[in-house]
């Protein structure tokens, strides 16, 4: 029962602490982790902060705009994962894209001799997701889904396109590429054999038939 009584005293004492000032600040808990003690330990860069009864009125009005509004919290995880997606996304290309070159370690050679600038964009071009994800693409690309397996620089190594359609998130009619009867005859391999053999191109060393 003194329990009950005690509990039942401090929770008065929080419901009559924001009668009594106004504030919304005054619903914070006491403790080291709430709001109060984090007002009081961390300041909160202002324009105007001249003296502590104008920094807490400066207080009060972001925590009616920011934290008064909880409809918005909604848009403003929205906005949060929008902002870090595009920080990645442009920190991607501002360090690894060789046609968005941001280092200035090689800016003044000539653009065959920036090594070090091409070897920065080996993950760019050959990173772990490209390469967990391109193995599906004949479920994504109808005609001649290996265009660019094969690197004739080897800058990476060459690619082999999975067997099976990927889990969960592409659901084709053949499950598996052997079970599609046009698949051999839309890749890339077979659409330059075709156009060497009409003489479109020329075949490649080695590929010619010996009489």
């Amino acid at each position: 029962m003194p329990l009950f009584l005690s509990n039942a005293r401090r929770a008065g004492l929080r419901l009559a602490r924001p009668l009594r000032s106004g504030h919304l600040s005054g619903y914070s808990e006491s403790g080291s982790w709430s709001v109060f003690s984090f007002r009081q330990r961390y300041t909160v860069p202002l324009k105007n902060q001249t003296d502590p009864m104008i920094a807490d009125f400066f207080f009060e009005k972001w925590l009616h705009a920011w934290a008064g509004d909880v409809p918005s919290y909604a848009f403003v995880f929205c906005t949060m994962t929008a902002m870090g997606a595009m920080v990645g996304i442009l920190s991607r290309h501002w360090f690894f894209n060789p046609d968005l070159y941001g280092r200035r370690q090689e800016y003044h050679k000539p653009m065959p001799d920036r090594h070090r600038q091409y070897s920065y964009s080996l993950p760019y071009f050959n990173h772990q997701l490209r390469n967990m994800s391109v193995k599906y693409k004949h479920c994504m690309i109808d005609n001649e889904p290996d265009y660019n397996n094969d690197h004739p620089l080897g800058y990476r190594p060459n690619r082999k396109l999975s067997h099976k359609r990927p889990f969960m998130w592409c659901l084709t009619v053949p499950r598996y590429s052997m079970e599609d009867p046009l698949y051999t005859s839309v890749t890339h391999e077979n659409m330059k054999k075709i156009y060497a053999e009409i003489g479109y191109t020329k075949a490649p060393k080695g590929g010619e038939d010996e009489d």
